[in-house]
């Protein structure tokens, strides 16, 4: 039977990802204290009544060209309406992309480190892959023939697990250099509304032929199990891949909560000054215990656990049997001495610093 899959599909791997902690409840008996997904932490703005009355309209259809959240989108954005693809958070929108642009064995470049969907994708397409280091600057380090040889190039700004950020004219002199090659870009701007929006290259997309902007509200507006986002791109490309995309892939609930939400933008100010504050509590205490944090400018933190000379799966399973969840980053291309944390609330936060000092000096 094997022989007649598809072979992109027989020979998938999994995907690693955080915020499994369902999974984690089971085996430890209680919730734990989730730092290995990096969601708003304010939550979202409150969905009860929207949700209750969304729930009196589900034996019908959801409008399958979401003319509602497109709009919302397109104002949030700054863009019209028809430059707008809307998914079910953002891996479809990754998938859409992979399989609008990659046909078999058609390579896709994936900066080294960042978000495992990239890759996955664009294999589960088909495509090749090939990982480029990421430079001092913050870009990839990339030739011209080795962008010219490309079919796709994916960017994630904030980088994830990095969370480094890039000014919005590096990203554009990228995207000019990917247009003059005709290699198309996937910018994915899930963490920028909790970073710097302002460096966001959205509004740019529509006068592009090659640029494919992402946003997530899963992140931004501390909604997960909602899955909703959106693509931003000019109109013949977001026609096209409007056309390809799953039928009524985006449940009625989701895409009218998306609507509501997107027009929380104070919401988003709120979240982005707790972000700040608590970042300025967390580095200096994750040094305090001898771990190395970069710099971030988002909300999660990339943390080298060498000098404590710890394994970043043994030092993962030690605070989750203590009720916090971190997240290894082997996933994302990077050896033993890596976890990444995101930020939450004070309280919660000195809660993390507890489980890591307790798990940094444990000895088996």
């Amino acid at each position: 039977m094997i022989n007649r899959i598809r072979k992109s599909f027989a020979c998938a791997e999994e995907c690693k990802q955080g915020g499994k902690v369902q999974e984690a409840a089971s085996a430890l008996g209680a919730e734990p204290l989730d730092f290995s997904a990096n969601i708003n932490p304010l939550g979202s703005p409150p969905l009860q009544e929207l949700v209750a009355r969304e729930l009196t309209r589900v034996c019908h259809y959801p409008d399958n060209n979401y003319s509602g959240f497109s709009r919302a989108a397109a104002r949030f954005a700054g863009v019209e309406a028809s430059c707008i693809v809307p998914g079910n958070g953002s891996s479809e929108l990754i998938r859409l992309f992979a399989e609008a642009t990659l046909a078999d064995g058609d390579l896709a470049l994936i900066p080294s480190p960042t978000f495992g969907e990239y890759e996955n994708q664009s294999l589960l397409a088909g495509g090749a892959t090939k990982c480029i280091k990421i430079g001092t600057d913050g870009l990839p380090a990339l030739r011209d023939e080795e962008l010219e040889a490309a079919k796709a190039l994916f960017l994630c700004n904030p980088n994830n697990p990095t969370g480094k950020i890039l000014t919005g004219a590096q990203v554009t002199s990228l995207a000019e250099r990917c247009e003059r090659a005709e290699t198309f870009l996937l910018v994915d701007e899930a963490f920028i509304e909790l970073s710097r929006p302002e460096e966001s290259v959205a509004r740019l997309a529509p006068q592009r032929e090659f640029l494919f902007v992402m946003r997530s509200l899963t992140k931004s507006f501390g909604v997960p199990g909602l899955r909703l986002g959106f693509g931003v791109t000019n109109p013949t490309l977001a026609r096209i891949m409007n056309r390809a995309r799953i039928p009524w892939s985006i449940g009625s609930i989701a895409a009218a909560a998306g609507e509501y939400l997107l027009g929380c933008e104070d919401h988003l100010e709120r979240s982005r000054r707790v972000i700040k504050e608590e970042l300025d509590y967390l580095i200096p205490a994750l040094r305090s215990l001898g771990f190395e944090p970069l710099e971030s400018s988002v909300n999660f933190i990339l943390v080298n656990i060498e000098p404590l000379g710890l394994a970043s799966d043994v030092l993962a399973a030690r605070t989750m049997a203590d009720g916090v969840l971190v997240r290894d980053c082997q996933s994302f291309g990077l050896d033993k001495n890596f976890i990444r944390v995101a930020v939450r609330n004070r309280e919660e936060n000195m809660r993390l610093i507890a489980a890591l000092e307790r798990a940094s000096k444990c000895r088996d």
